[in-house]
């Protein structure tokens, strides 16, 4: 079976990384995770129904999505003075 091509600007989620990292959807919600916790990968397509909710956890976790050479979307943990300088601006 050919794997399916997962877009970054689509409305899909990437379910085959998302396996091959051993993750799985919440027993109770059956809500899959939206980032590799070891590489910041996230598995959301930008057009995905929840990417506005993604954005909004990964700001809330002080951390910020950039787009990679690759073409994938990635989620850092913001640098320290960026942080204190949003606080600042508040």
């Amino acid at each position: 079976m050919k794997p399916t091509l997962f877009d970054p600007e689509g409305e899909g989620y990437d379910d085959e990384t998302a396996t091959k990292y051993g993750l799985k959807p919440d027993p109770k919600t059956k809500h899959w995770q939206s980032r590799i916790p070891e590489t910041g990968l996230l598995l959301k397509g930008r057009k995905h129904k929840t990417w506005n909710l993604l954005e909004k956890g990964e700001k809330e976790a002080g951390y910020e999505i950039y787009k990679h050479t690759d073409g994938r979307y990635y989620s850092k943990p913001k640098d320290e003075q960026q942080k204190q300088i949003e606080e600042l601006i508040k």
